[in-house]
């Protein structure tokens, strides 16, 4: 009887000792699971904050980039709208030149005595480009009031200006400066300076 208690006893302690075991394995299993799980979280969060960090500067290049370009589409367009206008002062001042040569040019000097002649009094020179003096009668019978007329070196199109010694004032109706103040309107509502 004693070799069946102790056989009972050994077979006890052998199943106790076998869940023990197992709950032992279960343990560290349960243990390498979560060290797994913790680690694998981990490895994703870093990996996660490298990929956000790739994509922030992949963002950050492709937006100085598309800044860059339009930056340079911009530059491209103000230069070529810069052109055009450039091309039609010159189209501009062709059609002034080639105007003076023209029948009506003589009656436009006249007009423009005339008005001149309203704001300036008493000794006024007039003064027109130097192939212009050949209308001197008619400039002098449009201001309708003694006049001396000048050649000025600084009138490329036509036109008159008139200066008055005594008021000290000046009348400019010549061409050159109707231009000028289109170039300035230009380059004042399209932001374009055309020198």
């Amino acid at each position: 009887m004693k070799s069946y208690k102790a056989s009972n006893f050994l077979n006890v302690i052998d199943k106790y000792a076998k869940r023990q075991r197992a709950n032992i394995i279960e343990e560290i299993k349960s243990q390498e699971e979560a060290a797994l799980r913790k680690a694998e979280a981990e490895i994703m969060e870093d990996a996660e904050a490298l990929i956000n960090k790739e994509l922030i500067n992949m963002k950050n290049k492709v937006s100085i980039e598309v800044s860059r370009k339009e930056l340079e589409e911009r530059k491209k367009i103000s230069r070529r709208r810069k052109e055009i206008m450039k091309d039609m002062f010159k189209e501009c001042h062709k059609r002034l030149l080639e105007f003076t040569l023209s029948e009506d040019y003589k009656q436009f000097l006249k007009q423009y005595s005339s008005e001149i002649s309203r704001v300036l009094t008493g000794d006024t020179g007039l003064f027109v480009k130097e192939e212009d003096l050949k209308y001197e009668k008619t400039i002098k019978e449009g201001f309708g009031k003694p006049c001396k007329i000048y050649a000025a070196k600084d009138i490329l199109i036509g036109g008159i200006r008139g200066y008055s010694l005594s008021k000290k004032i000046i009348a400019d109706e010549t061409l050159d400066a109707k231009l000028k103040e289109q170039e300035d309107w230009a380059a004042e509502n399209f932001g374009i300076l055309l020198v």
